[in-house]
């Protein structure tokens, strides 16, 4: 955890990232309807502006987990959901979201809530094993050093040390019809305030990602002390222990001034 006590560093777009990852896959369908418990952080949670900007659709959800080691605040942990995309009130079509997010310290939670209302908040992050070679496991707590029970956890395992390698960048993720945008509503204001800052306007953010050195993963979602047939077991609720991801190594993400749309 970062220095509670020095000012926080304030940051403006564009910013340009260093990192190694882990993205986790699965589909749900809108149907099955979005587990508020899961998607939101209670802060966000108990905003209506927040929770109820838009349909929820649906899609391919994402879990990433993000090592940062260069960012104009310094080197992170973080861990963040985009569970599949909202239809954007005002006639602006579906985008996905970052519902939810994690980092290991105040700058960057203060500099995305303000520059992109990304909706970070800090947590603990330990892990067993070595975040560069898996397998590992990674496990949340709250920042409250005092609660040693964790809220979500993964662990990352090899698909077969034969797996190639392959480029991935966001051109990628076009081509399977994932766009590199992001809508994202108001943020509700937290406490400290000077972390948790609000916001008052929906911006629209895109982002560029590319990695020379990708690989498929498993990534798999059972939590500790959750048997089999318990709620929520495998985090998100009805979906299965073991999920395909991606492994990016040298990657780079580019995330420039939001757009401001105007919903209503």
């Amino acid at each position: 955890m970062d220095n509670q006590s020095a000012p926080i560093k304030k940051v403006p777009p564009p910013w340009t990232c260093h990192y190694e990852g882990y993205i986790g896959t699965f589909y749900v369908s809108a149907k099955s309807g979005l587990p508020r418990e899961v998607a939101y952080e209670p802060l966000e949670a108990s905003s209506a502006e927040f929770t109820e900007a838009g349909v929820w659709k649906g899609g391919l959800v994402m879990i990433q987990l993000l090592r940062y080691s260069s960012t104009p605040v310094g080197p992170y942990d973080e861990m963040l959901l985009l569970p599949g995309n909202f239809e954007v009130p005002g006639g602006h079509g579906s985008h996905t979201r970052v519902t939810r997010i994690y980092v290991s310290q105040r700058d960057t939670t203060y500099n995305g809530r303000k520059n992109w209302n990304i909706p970070k908040h800090i947590a603990r992050f330990e892990y067993t094993g070595d975040f560069s070679a898996p397998p590992f496991t990674v496990q949340l707590y709250p920042e409250d050093p005092a609660i040693d029970i964790p809220f979500f956890a993964a662990s990352l395992h090899h698909l077969g040390f034969w797996t190639p390698t392959f480029p991935f960048s966001s051109n990628f993720l076009k081509r399977l019809g994932i766009p590199n945008a992001m809508v994202q509503p108001p943020l509700p204001e937290g406490e400290p305030k000077d972390v948790l800052c609000g916001t008052d306007e929906w911006y629209k953010s895109t982002g560029t990602i590319y990695s020379p050195k990708a690989k498929l993963i498993w990534m798999d979602l059972k939590q500790p002390g959750k048997g089999e047939g318990k709620a929520n077991e495998n985090w998100w609720p009805g979906i299965k222990r073991w999920h395909l991801g991606v492994w990016v190594r040298d990657a780079q993400l580019t995330l420039g001034d939001p757009e401001v749309l105007k919903v209503w």
